[in-house]
């Protein structure tokens, strides 16, 4: 989901329907310009390689012809014929031969360097010194492939020194045949060209930058090239890529980070290959500059678009957003405020409603206001009762039990211990008259100790251990709601057992909350009486009139409920005839004064 205003949305949104709109026209229009322009610079190099495939074949056809031209002349194959048998006639067959090589070296083609003819000597013609290399052609290659053959075998260019410098030459060699046996061969006619004549075939072809040139023959000889693609390896790669060898007649490569463009097309008379390769980049560099011009212009028609639509915008969007202000205003909590509609479109009909909305929500929020304080004023009312009728039910029993023990002392003529226990008594009394009050958890630990201190003049065996409450003095909870457990322990838990019985506080402070530990050494309980307690101490029910049981662990569980919330309260673990574990769940310090209805 976009994030911001509707403003910034639409600005967006424009700015990118303009961009993406005049890219994609310049991205398809530029694709398809470099197909149009891939389709002409084929078909271009196809022709070009047509014309300089039939300036080559004219070319060598007439090294061809000088080849075939003993064919035309009696005498020189009279003599081809024959071996001599004296000097006399070695020398007539030199002379006729030679001559007639001497006749070739007149014609006007000016790249014509030699003319040989092989066959029981060595007979040639020169415009040039004739190399003495030629003198062990039994040995040549070159040689023994034209006897074996009856087609024209070229020798790839080769640097010859003329006295002067070097020259480039390459050579054309044809087996002679008898013509009255054609399967005879009577010697080989090797014709040397200057290279220069195929190279400026070749040149007019006009090889640009980024291009090249080849001509190979099916040997991999290499009879020209011209590398401007500045990769020296270039021949390699070509030779190496499946698409050559599969002779296929256009391909595309790459090399270096380029992708060069490759035809290639196979010679009429021989079984040389043109190969043309031209460099995509090249080719493609007028269009790369349009694309960019392009896009460029298509980003400054974006920003463009996005500066004529800002101030469009905001009169398009005034009413809405003085609609957001008026939205805002009345989340802060003024529910006064109103838009004023004008016009008839969609905006107009969102100020009625928000009009309509806001006077609605006033009065919804006044209702609420309203049945919210009649509620909070019954629950506050009958919680009040139900707290006093739980203090009420609990206070009769401190008394019973305070003023029996008195009686049994005073009974019993022990009248120390009798004043002892009405200075007892008048603590638990101060107590009880703050009964529906809060105290600290230290005066509520004076009580439970007096209660215990009274209770032992009647049980001679009863021991207890009290938690050490210093620093507790701040930390307040009901009246009366640690004793009545205490008391709960003693009457239903060690009266009935006989034996010492013993009741042991202890006080953990955790994280989350406080738990007081009441455990005694009693009979524990029942199954029956356990069960019943637990769902007792389990229902939600707050009304005390329910509770069979009278006082007991119930009221007290429901006063910390109603105090302190549904978190805090009572649990207990029993364990027949061992004892009976009670305990008590209170907030934690710094929490205790939190009412019921803040909870």
């Amino acid at each position: 989901m976009l994030k911001g205003s509707v403003k910034h949305k639409l600005l967006l949104m424009i700015s990118v329907l303009i961009l993406v709109s005049v890219s994609t026209a310049t991205i398809l229009t530029d694709q398809s310009y470099r197909k149009n322009l891939l389709f002409q610079s084929t078909k271009s190099t196809r022709q070009l390689l047509e014309q300089l495939s039939i300036n080559l074949d004219t070319y060598l056809d007439e090294l061809f012809r000088l080849c075939l031209s003993p064919y035309y002349n009696r005498r020189v194959m009279e003599q081809l014929e024959i071996i001599p048998a004296n000097a006399a006639g070695k020398l007539n067959k030199q002379r006729i031969i030679e001559d007639y090589l001497a006749e070739m070296m007149t014609l006007p083609r000016s790249d014509i360097l030699r003319a040989y003819i092989f066959s029981d000597g060595v007979y040639s013609s020169s415009k040039t010194r004739i190399s003495s290399a030629i003198d062990d052609y039994l040995h040549e290659s070159w040689y023994q492939q034209a006897l074996e053959s009856n087609e024209a075998v070229f020798i790839p260019a080769h640097t010859e020194g003329t006295g002067r410098g070097t020259l480039e030459v390459f050579s054309v060699v044809q087996r002679i045949n008898s013509i009255s046996n054609s399967s005879k061969p009577l010697g080989v006619i090797r014709v040397d060209a200057n290279y220069q004549g195929i190279k400026a075939v070749c040149d007019r072809a006009g090889i640009q930058t980024g291009g090249a040139l080849f001509i190979w023959d099916d040997a991999g000889n290499q009879m020209y090239g011209n590398n401007l693609t500045g990769h020296i390896n270039l021949t390699v790669a070509l030779k190496a890529s499946h698409h050559f060898e599969v002779d296929t007649e256009y391909f595309s490569f790459s090399l270096g980070g380029n992708e060069y463009l490759v035809h290639s097309r196979r010679l009429r008379t021989t079984d040389w290959h043109i190969v043309d390769v031209h460099s995509l980049h090249v080719l493609m560099k007028d269009a790369e500059n349009a694309r960019n011009k392009a896009l460029v212009f298509a980003l400054l028609c974006a920003i463009l678009g996005v500066v004529v639509s800002i101030p469009l915008i905001r009169v398009f969007l005034r009413p809405m957003l003085h609609v957001t202000e008026l939205m805002h205003t009345a989340q802060s909590g003024d529910l006064t405020v109103r838009a004023i509609p004008s016009g008839h479109d969609e905006f107009s009909y969102l100020a009625v409603s928000f009009n309509d909305m806001l006077a609605q929500i006033q009065e919804q929020t006044a209702q609420n206001d309203l049945l919210t304080r009649q509620i909070y004023e019954a629950r506050y009312l009958e919680k009040e009762a139900q707290y006093t009728v739980l203090c009420n039910q609990i206070q009769p029993h401190f008394l019973f039990n305070a003023l029996n023990t008195i009686h049994l002392l005073i009974k019993t003529d022990q009248g120390e211990q009798a004043v002892q226990s009405i200075a007892m008594l008048a603590t638990l009394l101060r107590g009880m008259v703050n009964a529906g009050r809060e105290i600290s958890l230290c005066a509520e630990m004076k009580l439970v100790e007096s209660y215990l201190s009274l209770q032992q003049k009647r049980y001679r065996g009863l021991q207890y251990t009290l938690p050490d409450v210093t620093g507790w003095d701040t930390y307040f909870l009901p009246t009366l709601t640690i004793q009545p457990i205490v008391e709960n322990a003693l009457v239903h838990g060690c009266e009935p057992k006989r034996g010492d019985a013993q009741i042991v506080i202890t006080l953990q402070e955790t994280t989350d909350a406080i738990l007081l530990r009441v455990q005694d050494n009693g009979l524990g309980m029942d199954e029956k009486k356990e069960c019943y307690l637990q769902k007792a101490l389990a229902q939600s029910t707050t009304d005390p009139e329910k509770q069979e049981g009278g006082v007991g662990l119930v009221n007290i569980a429901r006063r910390v409920k109603l105090r302190f919330g549904p978190k805090y309260g009572l649990s207990f673990e029993t364990y027949k005839g061992q004892g009976t574990c009670v305990t008590l769940r209170l907030p934690p310090k710094g929490e205790s004064n939190v009412s019921c209805a803040d909870c």
